[in-house]
């Protein structure tokens, strides 16, 4: 192990605390950045007294439409000088990490105070150059360092300042978290893009507590205990072992990332005790000295722990409880604590005192993430993708969603037969190596342009014979599905007109469709229209719905030359096994089935989907033209069956749980009323008709892949299994 240098942060006079505000004058707020974190913001501003939120900010300004129109916010605007001009006294800060430390400036000398989430920039010069400016300005700076709000952990402070173990020796941390997009191989989130991005992404919750516990970092020995490459260049650490000696005591800290089991603690040895914050679970524990023999203190240590452990138990179970019968305020741990956080930036800005959060806290939160990193070697430098993708070559095929899932292996398929590719994509950072390595040795043209952009859309497909439109639009509420994924379409589809493209080819989902038991048919036909009662069924089925009948009337009306792909359970070794085609997964190793799970399921391997798509790119005739084709094989497995293959390959504790249809209705509705009870005017009452549909009852035929383009998917059992986990 190597050590790193002493770290001791200079020490700097207190920021001067903002004037106190006039009394009955309120906060002018407003949140810059309208991503899925503006949501918690929002709504606890809403309850904060001495707050008025009067701006959402975003670069994408129907993004920031989209969150003032939902949390009643009464203007929108795309850039930060628009704040200072409605009088914004502290914006909160909430894009991507590493625009923190620009955007803070900004708003600093545009004289408005910040409030930035975690970590407040990526280098602690930054951080204190920040600090230094807004006491200049006479402005408050705080960061959300939120863990330190977490009720657990604010109750084991509590502990241990009131003297209850002595003095702070030593703080264990364990940090073993599951991450959503590396299960999804989505590798272009910032935390990926650099070796060292995960620590400041991840490491500010437990260097936060631990600020609070020992204080600033003096030197840290590092070991990182598991490495993988995620693309070629694209190098990440997944589990770390961090050893420190801080100002008042000692501190050790496993990390590890994208693991399948969350386990979260933070444990205090203290020199007359200890306690333990389990994070997760939000539950608090401790032990402390006593008169007593050995024999009788441990019988003690043992029965108070389990009291301890019991009764967080209760109030856990109670404040949920509470919250859902609307009785009482939210009270999980993740939102309490950005309340906690929130609420008290806001009062101390109200009372004229310092944030409890300063500057120069997340400064020395910042040492902590650099004493962890210090030692990390520096990054390969990717080699550059080419910057102009010249123009379409003779019969170009364009693929948006190119980097996705189905995306990746069509492009594979199509450079196989010789296809030149244009890869249409939202950035050019953390692609897979099938582009990259395409564009470098000229067989993938990359394009960089966005289903809400006409003219990107335009520029990507003009030249193109085929475009294989894969990019699909999810969202929280139907007018952003809407918008990205039927008028992202529509637009896609009007360009391909303009441009001339011979084939537009969509896919869809068997989500599309209505596949009930009681649908009224054994074998469902390519031409079976779509679900006829689409709000029945949930946002991405929905919009699949109206995406294809928006395709369709155009082909109809306008000569778009569409062909529409209805692709069933696509899986393969380089996706989740929680697929929710085979159930409803409750946990990541326990999947509730769609009924009784002894019915074959409509499976169908990834790489068969992206050779149909090759097939299709590749077909001359025009036959398909406002054509629908469905992509299932015939393998005779049950959902139960995969589940069950699953674990026994991986070695993972894996459950099926059949559950009758009529069952998990009953326990929807039993939802439903609770919410109902608890206020949710929102509510709405659980459709049986989507969760008949979730049964996929009837097999699927699908003549025209197999007669048409002579598609051939893997049906036999032992080889789909061998294919699908080798």
């Amino acid at each position: 192990m190597v050590e790193s240098e002493t770290l001791s942060p200079p020490a700097a006079a207190p920021a001067p605390a903002p004037a106190a505000r006039a009394p009955g004058s309120a906060t002018r707020v407003a949140v810059v950045g309208a991503g899925f974190i503006a949501t918690f913001h929002l709504e606890i501003l809403a309850e904060t007294p001495g707050v008025e939120v009067v701006a959402v900010c975003d670069p994408v300004l129907e993004r920031a439409q989209a969150a003032a129109a939902s949390h009643g916010v009464a203007n929108a605007v795309s850039e930060l000088p628009a704040l200072a001009k409605l009088g914004v006294d502290v914006a909160h800060l909430l894009a991507p990490p590493d625009l923190h430390a620009k955007l803070t400036r900004e708003l600093l000398e545009l004289g408005i105070g910040v409030f930035v989430e975690k970590p407040l920039a990526l280098e602690s010069g930054e951080a204190r150059a920040l600090a230094a400016l807004a006491a200049e300005r006479e402005l408050p700076l705080g960061v959300n360092h939120n863990a330190v709000h977490h009720p657990s952990f604010a109750r084991l402070l509590r502990r241990v300042r009131a003297g209850q173990i002595g003095r702070v020796e030593h703080v264990q941390v364990t940090l073993s978290v599951p991450l959503r997009q590396l299960d999804a191989g989505d590798y272009s989130h910032w935390m990926f893009r650099e070796p060292k991005n995960i620590v400041f992404e991840q490491g500010p919750h437990p260097f936060a507590q631990l600020v609070e516990l020992v204080g600033g970092v003096q030197s840290m020995e590092a070991v990182r205990l598991g490495t993988r490459e995620l693309n070629p260049w694209q190098v990440f650490h997944d589990r770390w072992l961090l050893a420190a000696v801080a100002e008042r005591g000692t501190a050790e800290l496993y990390f590890a990332f994208g693991q399948d089991f969350t386990r979260s603690t933070l444990q205090v040895l203290g020199t007359d005790g200890s306690l333990e914050a389990d994070l997760f679970h939000d539950h608090l524990s401790g032990e402390r000295k006593t008169l007593w023999l050995d024999f009788w203190n441990s019988f003690l240590a043992g029965w108070r722990r389990g009291g301890e452990l019991r009764g967080s138990a209760w109030r856990v179970l109670f404040h949920y409880l509470k919250q859902t019968l609307g009785l009482g305020r939210r009270e999980d741990a993740f939102f309490a604590g950005m309340r906690g956080s929130i609420q008290a930036f806001h009062a101390a800005l109200h009372e004229g005192a310092p944030p409890p959060a300063d500057g120069e806290r997340g400064a020395m939160v910042l040492d902590w993430c650099e004493a962890a990193v210090a030692t990390l070697p520096a990054p390969k430098p990717a080699e550059p993708l080419p910057k102009d993708p010249g123009p379409a070559r003779t019969g170009e095929v364009c693929v948006t969603g190119a980097n996705g899932f189905i995306g990746r292996h069509t492009v594979a398929k199509l450079l196989a037969r010789g296809l030149p590719v244009t890869a249409i994509v939202r950035r050019r950072h953390s692609l897979p190596p099938v582009l990259t390595d395409g564009a470098r040795d000229g067989s993938v043209r990359l394009v960089v342009a966005s289903l809400d952009d006409p003219d990107s859309l335009a520029d990507a497909v003009r030249g193109a014979r085929v475009v294989l439109h894969l990019a699909t639009g999810g969202g929280d509420d139907w007018e952003t599905v809407k918008r990205g994924m039927v008028e992202g379409s529509q637009r896609l589809g009007e360009a391909c007109l303009a441009e001339r493209v011979e084939r537009l080819v969509y896919v869809s989902s068997t989500a599309a469709l209505y596949l009930g038991h009681d649908c009224g048919k054994d074998v469902v036909g390519d031409d079976v229209p779509t679900d006829p009662q689409p709000g029945d069924r949930p946002l991405y089925a929905r919009g699949k719905i109206a995406a294809e009948a928006a395709l369709l009337k155009m082909h109809r009306e306008q000569g778009v030359p569409v062909t529409i792909v209805r692709p069933a359970v696509v899986v393969g070794p380089d996706a989740p096994m929680q697929h929710s085609g085979l159930g409803l997964w409750v946990r990541d190793n326990h999947c509730v089935g769609w009924g009784l799970g002894d019915t074959p399921c409509p499976l169908v391997l990834v790489d068969d989907v992206a050779d149909a798509l090759a097939r299709l790119a590749a077909h001359a005739g025009r036959e398909l033209d406002g054509k629908t084709l469905n992509l299932s094989s015939r393998v005779p497995l049950t959902a139960a069956d995969v589940v069950a293959a699953y674990r026994e390959k991986t070695g993972r504790d894996l459950h099926f749980h059949p559950r009758a249809l009529w069952f998990s209705q009953a326990m929807e509705i039993g939802k439903w009323v609770v919410k109902k009870v608890g206020g949710r005017k929102d509510a709405a009452f659980p459709s049986y008709r989507d969760l008949k549909s979730r049964q996929l009852a009837p097999a699927l035929a699908c003549e025209r892949a197999r007669n048409v383009l002579g598609w051939k998917p893997v049906e036999e059992r032992d080889k789909f299994l061998a294919e699908l986990l080798p």
